[in-house]
């Protein structure tokens, strides 16, 4: 039994069944080669996403001040919300808050490419929201109602 064993571990193996390294060499070559063309475009659309997220919580917070200040008497002729990166939202002083009850009051910008913060004016005697925003893919003027994709 013994010498039996010894006959097989002293013969060659031809039938050799794992890969060369040449082999591992090329595949790790080509899948870098992947890595490195589709990473930027993956990068890419993360941050079209943290900026969709971002003009999601936007509207939620101009839907909160019309729904808020729809029956309100007295209310301010504009209401200004400035949405930061750093901050919670600003809320003009003479407006009570309405984002508190919301749970929007902690909302910040998520995405890397905005330039600046983005304003929300509601304005309560014509019942319209304005946004004031610009990125390397989304862009709002005064005279929107809405945040758009750059073409």
């Amino acid at each position: 039994m013994v010498k039996n064993v010894f006959k097989k571990l002293g013969k060659k193996q031809k039938n050799n069944k794992g890969f060369s390294l040449v082999e591992l060499i090329v595949v790790i070559a080509i899948m870098a080669v992947l890595v490195g063309v589709l990473a930027p475009q993956l990068i890419k659309y993360v941050e079209k996403s943290r900026e969709a997220t971002d003009i999601q919580n936007c509207d939620s917070i101009a839907t909160t001040l019309k729904t808020y200040y729809s029956d309100k008497e007295g209310a301010p002729d504009t209401i200004k919300v400035t949405v930061s990166k750093d901050a919670d939202p600003v809320i003009d002083p003479t407006a009570q808050t309405p984002l508190k009850d919301t749970g929007l009051e902690t909302t910040r910008l998520k995405g890397t490419k905005w330039n600046g913060n983005i304003d929300i004016t509601y304005t309560s005697a014509t019942g319209k929201i304005t946004y004031s925003a610009s990125s390397d893919y989304y862009t709002a003027t005064g005279t929107d109602d809405q945040i758009k994709p750059k073409n």
